[in-house]
């Protein structure tokens, strides 16, 4: 999966604006027209999951994992803890959660980048 790619079905047509230098691992357009991410990143003794909302003018992260190497927990933790950080009522990560499909697809695609 690209950073142009993302499970809401829709082509962002750009990757992240705050962070060119790193691709995300994941997107995913929301149907207020913000864009979800994840990243990984990679430490001497740990691998960390990243999760933003870019809402086209600004990116912030709301949430960080350690990789536990259970993904599909990892990607439940990710959107929880983004969901509680979340500071007003309508809440993107929301959307996310309750599309199964993509929350599968995040699991999947933590699955690939655990120990590599």
């Amino acid at each position: 999966m690209t950073a142009k790619e993302n499970l809401s079905g829709t082509d962002t047509g750009r990757a992240s604006n705050s962070v060119p230098e790193v691709d995300p691992i994941f997107s995913y357009r929301t149907s207020g027209g913000g864009d979800i991410y994840v990243y990984i990143v990679q430490s001497e003794i740990a691998e960390f999951a990243i999760m933003t909302y870019d809402d086209t003018s600004t990116e912030f992260a709301y949430s960080v994992q350690t990789m536990t190497g259970y993904p599909h927990l990892d990607a439940k933790n990710l959107v929880f803890n983004a969901l509680s950080s979340w500071p007003v009522k309508e809440n993107p990560f929301r959307e996310l959660k309750n599309d199964k499909n993509a929350m599968r697809r995040l699991g999947e695609i933590l699955n690939e980048f655990e120990g590599e």
